[in-house]
């Protein structure tokens, strides 16, 4: 990556560049030109940028590509611990070691909630320890929700250019989950890219700890041998965490209102204290003008937009002409040689035709629907929460003495005279005649009623319950090639895993995943080993010998596999 150029020297007109390098951009927003500064200089690096939209109706970076928001699920202790505390607006104290043990050894969040629930609901926690898996529950109940009904994506795609990655109707911990995952992507698996950190005092606080700030800490220390570097936006520097401002080289500082943010302005410019710009001299700072601090200059400068020409930009830095603002920022396309700007630069054209009036006003129009449709997204998100917790709370139960007696109310006895003998009603031979014709509903399809046979059915049900648990352990790639397995009638060879369920080269690190793989599912007895070292479906076997015992019908096996099947999709 070259030397990108930033602006022009304010009032000598001379032109700026600058070293790629981490940078933040401050500024109070709407009245220093943040965006617009970092839009310049994305558009100027020649670099792929990632940029995060996080507030509804947020009018910044319009010209770019959407790509769908990334996530990579993790259980590891530091992240589970960030994101609690990212949730909790507070670091965590006492709950720390029971974290570090819950996590050991688990693949996702669920696996965790699911160990918190078991322990609470066998009733052997006491005192702080019940407050404290109390306390997780609920942190664990409405994070999992969040990530489980959000549209993510488990490939990070980047085109040139800025991709815009729309988190507007995110909550909060979901955005830090998703740029926690794409900074995480990038740093081990992209090169040449710039990250773009939004909202700085919320992603990387100072006060509290969140899944962002370890990522962008080790992006910031490592990122820079592969060119990627992180741009941060923040209006101000109070509530972001220092440790990773202490790895930026690049502050590009803008206008300041409050004292305390004009001493810490202050404090970031390279020079004698003497040759410091005063504190009116913040506080009087226009749209577009900043102070550049890094390790080799420091300068006022006027920073060019990407929209706008050289000659304007260093006339503006000389004072000669005025600094474009609002009705004065939306060119008259009419007049310009479109011809000659799009041979130099064809985004140049696309970002004057955004500025046009009438573009503004139907971007503003699409703002307002765009709030409206994520007000709508918010209520069925939190419906469908809701909807969750209540079948998940739902355990159906079927009286089977109150059927019993209603049915026998139904039935009409013979009309006989008084002096006849009452004839005997066999009430067995009836019951015997009625419980095959019960309907069967939900996940009880598999259970008729009767003294013995009930018995009978509630070693069906825990050998069901069994199964299923031992489906939803599995992880995502293990129910893949449990999938592919039930598709096919013949012997599987290991290879045929590696090529045609996951669409891999055979040999190496592939080879030793699939084996893994296999490993697990043979000890689930869901595959079997044959001839030839080939594996061979098994779990409908292992339903006909855990329940043919038990007088369970071939529609009840049936029925019962095709269920397991439904939990595995």
């Amino acid at each position: 990556m070259n030397k990108i150029k930033l602006g022009y020297v304010i009032p000598s007109g001379d032109p700026v560049e600058i070293n790629p390098s981490h940078l933040i951009v401050t500024g109070i927003t709407q009245l220093s030109g943040k965006t617009t500064t970092l839009e310049a200089l994305i558009s100027r690096s020649g670099s792929k940028a990632i940029v995060f939209k996080t507030k509804p109706g947020e009018k910044s970076f319009t010209l770019g590509t959407e790509v769908p928001p990334f996530f990579r699920d993790r259980s590891d202790y530091e992240f589970v611990r960030s994101l609690i505390e990212a949730y909790a607006k507070e670091k965590l104290s006492i709950e720390k070691g029971s974290l570090m043990q819950l996590s050991k050894g688990s693949k996702d969040l669920e696996e965790i909630k699911i160990r918190v629930d078991e322990a609470l609901a066998g009733g052997k926690l006491r005192g702080i320890k019940e407050e404290i898996y109390t306390r997780l529950q609920h942190y664990l109940s409405n994070l999992i929700p969040q990530i489980k009904y959000a549209n993510f994506s488990s490939t990070l795609n980047l085109v040139a250019g800025i991709n815009i990655m729309n988190l507007e109707r995110y909550t909060e911990e979901a955005q830090s989950l998703i740029i926690h995952s794409v900074a995480d992507e990038v740093l081990k698996n992209q090169n040449n890219i710039i990250l773009v950190i939004p909202e700085a005092w919320k992603f990387i606080p100072q006060k509290y700890n969140n899944p962002c700030k370890r990522a962008v800490e080790s992006f910031i220390r490592q990122g820079a041998a592969n060119q990627n570097y992180i741009w941060i936006d923040s209006q101000d520097m109070a509530g972001v965490d220092k440790i990773p401002l202490k790895q930026i080289s690049t502050w590009i500082l803008g206008y300041q209102s409050e004292r305390n943010e004009v001493k810490h302005t202050l404090d970031q410019i390279s020079l004698p204290a003497k040759l410091k710009p005063g504190p009116e001299e913040i506080m009087q700072l226009k749209i577009g003008q900043f102070y550049l601090s890094s390790n080799d200059q420091m300068n006022k400068v006027y920073v060019q937009p990407a929209w706008l020409d050289d000659e304007t930009a260093a006339g503006i830095a000389k004072g000669e002409k005025e600094i474009p603002q609002g009705k004065k920022m939306e060119f008259d396309l009419k007049k310009m040689n479109l011809e000659l700007i799009a041979q130099s630069n064809p985004a140049a054209v696309l970002e004057k035709q955004m500025h046009s009036p009438d573009n503004i006003k139907l971007a503003d129009e699409i703002n307002e629907l765009r709030k409206d449709i994520f007000a709508k997204l918010q209520e069925f998100y939190e419906f469908c929460i809701q909807l969750n917790n209540n079948f998940t709370n739902l355990k159906p139960e079927i009286n089977e003495e109150l059927i019993i007696a209603k049915l026998l109310q139904k039935i009409k006895l013979p009309q006989i005279q008084a002096a006849a003998p009452s004839p005997k009603i066999d009430v067995d031979a009836i019951i015997k005649e009625i419980l095959p014709k019960l309907p069967a509903g939900g996940s009880s399809a598999i259970y008729q009623v009767a003294p013995l046979e009930k018995i009978k059915r509630d070693f069906v049900e825990e050998i069901r319950l069994k199964i299923v648990e031992d489906i939803k352990s599995l992880s995502a790639d293990e129910k893949k090639a449990l999938r592919y397995s039930e598709t096919k009638d013949s012997d599987i060879a290991p290879n045929e895993f590696v090529t045609k369920c996951f669409l891999l080269s055979v040999g190496g690190s592939a080879s030793t995943k699939i084996s893994n793989i296999l490993k697990t599912l043979l000890n689930r007895e869901f595959i079997e080993k044959t001839a030839g070292s080939r594996y061979r479906k098994s779990m409908r076997k292992r339903i006909d010998t855990l329940i043919a015992g038990h007088d369970a019908t071939p529609e009840e096996i049936d029925l019962l596999y095709n269920h397991l099947l439904s939990e595995l999709i």
